[in-house]
Order: C-alpha cells, then structure tokens, then sequence
C-alpha cells in the first residue's frame, strides 16, 4: 500500500508541472469555467429537473455560453470603464452564468431595440 504522504506529494508535484505548462494559455479559460459553474449553481438551483442529466444539461449551458461570451462582455467593460480584461473576467463570467435561462428575455429586448432602430432608419 502507498503511503499517503508519497501519493500526496507526487500528485502536487503533477498539479505544478500542469500548471507551469498549461497556466499561462489556459488560465483564463480555466477562471471562465470556474466562475461560470458557480454562477451557474443558482439557476440550477431554482430549476425543477426531471433528472440529473436535465441539471447537468442546464449547468453545461450556462457554462459554455459564459465561456463564449465573458471575453466579449469583458472586452466592452475595459472600453467603456476602464477595468481591465484580466480583472473582469471573472465577475462577467458569475454575471453571465448566473443568467441561466433568463436570455431569451434578453434576446428578444435586443431584437425589439434592433428592428425598432432599423424602424426609425438608423436615426436616433
């Protein structure tokens, strides 16, 4: 049988040598994911689920969609305010994540904006 402290100390040793090679390419994808899945857990939360994969599906939605659009949003917030992308990538991420389901209201505000400004001929 291994000894615990062997076993402790080779998979940290693994850990570092990940990070070393992969952190500075995959870091802010990695705090993506892992402010999405957080946020994430809150409209898991309030979701009635007929099964596990139903929950799962949910949080594998939210994730990826935040995971496409926080380095977009992130991009606008140092434009119009000055933060810098690195900082808020994971408050847009929780922000976007924690959205859930509720795009569809959103998408359809963006839409009406949109055929409301086309309406109007791109005059303001």
């Amino acid at each position: 049988m291994a000894e615990p402290i062997a076993s402790a100390a080779g998979g940290a040793s693994l850990a570092v040598l990940f990070v070393s090679i992969l952190g500075p390419t995959a870091g802010p994808q990695v705090l993506i994911v892992a402010a999405a899945i957080t946020g994430a857990m809150w409209p898991l939360s309030a979701a009635e689920t007929n099964s596990w994969l139903d929950g799962l599906w949910l949080l594998l939605r939210c994730t990826l969609t935040a995971l496409v659009l926080t380095g977009l949003a992130a991009g606008v917030l140092e434009r119009q305010w000055g933060v810098p992308v690195s900082e808020g990538l994971a408050p847009v991420a929780l922000l976007i994540g924690a959205m859930g389901n509720g795009w569809r209201s959103v998408a359809a505000a963006v839409t009406q904006f949109a055929a409301a400004f086309a309406g109007r001929g791109g005059r303001e």
